[in-house]
């Protein structure tokens, strides 16, 4: 019997073994070991505020707000308030919701999961907000819109290190109507600012691209053709390091030198 997606195992194991998704694909990026283990349940990725507060954000434009907050008592004082990054956060909703462009692009059906076969595997996207025959919009929160550095590719775009037009990228392609796709973006500053943008269609199309050249790596990684590669610098292979002897501190320090250039 072949598997059957639903909101509610959608974020399963099971579902992502099926499946890939924009996401799988960014850890992979990062570090398959630590996106193998994930799969299979060997691996959770501690929560921190950061995450906690875009969260809180999604979660109010998705109606889902008081199921999030009954989940995670950590956002709350001991009297009962929230804690500052939470009120941060409902400032960030506030100044959303008092633009009028802004709620526009936020206008459309919330959370909807869409699959499909790209390069010849499933996929399975769930959009923050979709338009039938008009947009895909994805919700975002950020530190602010400065670029960013990272390393191997200099310079980039606030979304780009994130690797946000990959992920739309996707989600275009699941959907198969070549709809237009944005990000609606929320910084985490005090006051908040916002912005709606556009990723232009040549820059979809290349990320699709760069996906048809690794994806069939990536499917060998994931279903243990090939030994998935350790990044030796995330939380999971710091956690699970085993050190098989001693290195010359000489040899160390000139590895740590090219990785910061």
């Amino acid at each position: 019997m072949s598997f059957v997606l639903t909101a509610e195992n959608y974020y399963g194991t099971e579902a992502n073994e099926h499946y890939w998704s924009a996401s799988q694909i960014k850890s992979m990026m990062d570090c398959p070991a630590r996106t193998i283990a994930e799969m299979r349940g060997e691996y959770v990725r501690p929560s921190n505020i950061a995450l906690l507060v875009g969260s809180y954000v999604d979660a109010h434009f998705e109606g889902t707000l008081d199921i999030f907050r009954a989940k995670h008592p950590e956002i709350f004082k001991k009297d009962g308030g929230l804690k500052s990054e939470y009120i941060l956060a409902e400032k960030m909703i506030a100044r959303a919701e008092r633009d009028e462009v802004f709620m526009s692009y936020m206008d459309g059906e919330k959370q909807v999961i869409k699959t499909a076969t790209i390069f010849g595997l499933p996929f399975k996207c769930k959009y923050d907000v979709y338009k039938s025959g008009e947009r895909i919009v994805d919700l975002k929160t950020t530190k602010d819109f400065n670029p960013l550095y990272k390393e191997g590719q200099g310079r980039l775009s606030f979304a780009e290190f994130w690797n946000w037009p990959l992920q739309m990228a996707i989600y275009q392609a699941v959907e198969g109507n070549n709809l237009p796709c944005y990000l609606a973006a929320l910084t985490k500053q005090d006051p908040p600012d916002i912005g709606v943008f556009q990723i232009p269609q040549y820059q979809l199309d290349a990320e699709m691209l760069t996906l048809k050249s690794n994806i069939e790596y990536y499917d060998a990684i994931k279903h243990g053709v090939i030994d998935a590669p350790r990044c030796e610098k995330c939380a999971y292979c710091r956690e699970t390091k085993k050190l098989t002897g001693a290195i010359s501190l000489e040899e160390f320090s000139e590895t740590e030198s090219e990785e910061e250039e």
